[in-house]
């Protein structure tokens, strides 16, 4: 490499306005974005290793060593002294080749003149923003954003990738830098954009190359939470940073105090799921017959129709109908009222919505719980069942609940209120389906924020000999042959109840709840 690039490198690092020479000598030798690309993230793992003065000492010496000509094997040293560094703990350097070189690139490419871009949204779900729209492929420029409703993703051209969950307020301030000011968001950094950063109102957290979810409330307290790989945290204006690792996580407080904690992932929406089909295959059962049957209508499924039969445990007195929201309904007494189809369900990580009105009385007990409806069996991410949160273990009671057994997602609107609510659960398929991400509650036609985002592989099973198929107000966990007597039967109104073999979206969730008519 020719010393006049090696003198180019050491002003661009010195902070000094040379990208379009350094752009030139870029293509002109491939060999100077390598050089570059090591030194870029060299400086930013030197930061942290030796903190502000330590690193700035080195890399100043390198400078010098570069401005007065060297050969390429300044590298080598270079790892060498970061090595000595260490301090008890083994960090590796790793070269980024190709993968830094096109950050370094991006970052020459857009020093070269004008606002830069720093990224697009590459991703919404019932996304509304403050001010101006956005929309799916919109250039991200420095300044702030704020997300007032729904999630949204958005990919840095340094690789990083932020899935932001409403409500929620960042500032850009670089490629490498943003400021989260309230909110909820999830950073994946690339071992390219080493040295990511996000600042809070009291917290500054350096990424490693990893991924991690931070909060901010509405006090300005901060918590950063590791969910993959490594960062460094510290207070706002601290000198020292503090490791952290996969399941481990720190809270900040306006006080300047710092506590650890175990990480909780289940906090964090991790991915946008996709988007749903137009033309699915459905049931409908309205509950209006007045009988001991409960037609099916809708397109079927598979070619099939699955009626519902009213049933009473031990001779109870059974669902019983009631003035409904469109038509008739069918009341849960909570002791005894169930109903039973032969729809197996919807089974695997297929896709799936299931969309109805329900009414649950002031006082819905915790005994009450689980048995809105379900299908699937009581094994570990096997079952799929819908009800208002009776373990107040897991979340908040009363509000709408999915679990796939030991791995609920609870959403925040109490339904505990004797009122009719419109209910719509949605599940994108996929074999990345989980219930932190691919997991949608609606209530009354608006998308909740989650108190509780179980991180659990959905694997509906239909064909075990235990599974049990698509049952309205009785726990999928309690058969006839058990001896406990809770929790077995839900307590409330059910009315228009819908099953898609799809992801309907929000506005298909609407125009259902509207008009009670699918298209």
């Amino acid at each position: 490499m020719k010393q006049e690039h090696q003198q180019l490198i050491a002003a661009y690092l010195s902070g000094k306005s040379v990208s379009d020479e350094l752009m030139a000598a870029c293509r002109e030798d491939s060999e100077v974005l390598k050089v570059l690309s090591e030194m870029v993230s060299m400086d930013r793992l030197l930061y942290l290793e030796a903190g502000d003065e330590g690193a700035e000492m080195f890399a100043s010496e390198v400078r010098q060593r570069l401005e007065s000509g060297v050969d390429e094997s300044f590298s080598k040293g270079v790892r060498q002294r970061l090595e000595c560094r260490k301090r008890n703990r083994l960090v590796w350097f790793v070269p980024l080749a190709a993968a830094a070189c096109l950050t370094v690139a991006l970052l020459l490419f857009q020093n070269s003149g004008g606002e830069p871009d720093l990224g697009r949204l590459t991703a919404t779900r019932d996304a509304e923003w403050a001010g101006s729209a956005m929309i799916r492929g919109d250039a991200l420029k420095k300044g702030s954003l704020t997300l007032n409703h729904g999630y949204s993703e958005i990919t840095m051209n340094n690789g990083v990738t932020l899935v932001l969950e409403a409500p929620v307020e960042i500032e850009v301030e670089s490629l490498d830098k943003i400021r989260l000011m309230r909110g909820r968001l999830v950073a994946k950094v690339p071992e390219a954009a080493i040295g990511f950063t996000v600042l809070t109102p009291n917290s500054e957290v350096v990424d490693l190359g990893t991924e991690f979810g931070m909060s901010v409330d509405a006090s300005g307290a901060s918590e950063v939470h590791v969910l993959d790989g490594e960062v460094k945290a510290r207070p706002l204006n601290g000198k020292k940073f503090t490791s952290l690792v996969r399941d481990e996580a720190m809270a900040f407080t306006d006080k300047n105090t710092v506590s650890r904690m175990r990480s909780q992932p289940e906090t964090y929406l991790r991915a946008l799921p996709g988007r749903s089909s137009e033309n699915p295959e459905y049931l409908h059962w309205s509950c209006d017959e007045g009988s001991e049957v409960l037609s099916c209508e809708g397109t079927g499924i598979g070619g099939k129709f699955f009626p519902g039969e009213l049933k009473s445990f031990k001779g109870g007195e059974g669902p019983v109908y009631a003035n409904g929201q469109f038509g008739e309904a069918l009341y849960f007494n909570g002791k005894d009222a169930y109903v039973v189809t032969e729809f197996s369900g919807i089974g695997g990580n297929a896709p799936r919505t299931v969309a109805f009105w329900a009414k649950v009385p002031r006082d819905f007990d915790i005994h009450n719980g689980y048995g809105m409806l379900g299908w699937g069996r009581m094994s570990e991410g096997s079952a799929w069942q819908i009800s208002p949160n009776p373990a107040g273990r897991e979340g908040p009671l009363g509000r709408l609940r999915v679990g796939t057994y030991q791995a609920p997602v609870i959403g925040s609107t109490d339904l505990r209120d004797n009122r009719w609510h419109h209910i719509a659960v949605v599940m994108y398929g996929g074999e990345s389906a989980n219930s932190a991400t691919h997991v949608l509650l609606y209530v009354d036609g608006q998308l909740e924020t989650t108190t509780t985002k179980s991180v659990a592989a959905i694997d509906t099973q239909l064909d075990h000999p235990k599974s049990r198929p698509l049952m309205m107000g009785r726990n999928l966990g309690f058969g006839d042959e058990s001896r406990r007597i809770e929790s077995r039967f839900f307590k409330g109104w059910l009315d228009e109840i819908y099953v898609f073999d799809t992801a309907l979206d929000q506005e298909q969730i609407q125009q259902l709840m509207q008009s009670n008519h699918w298209k």
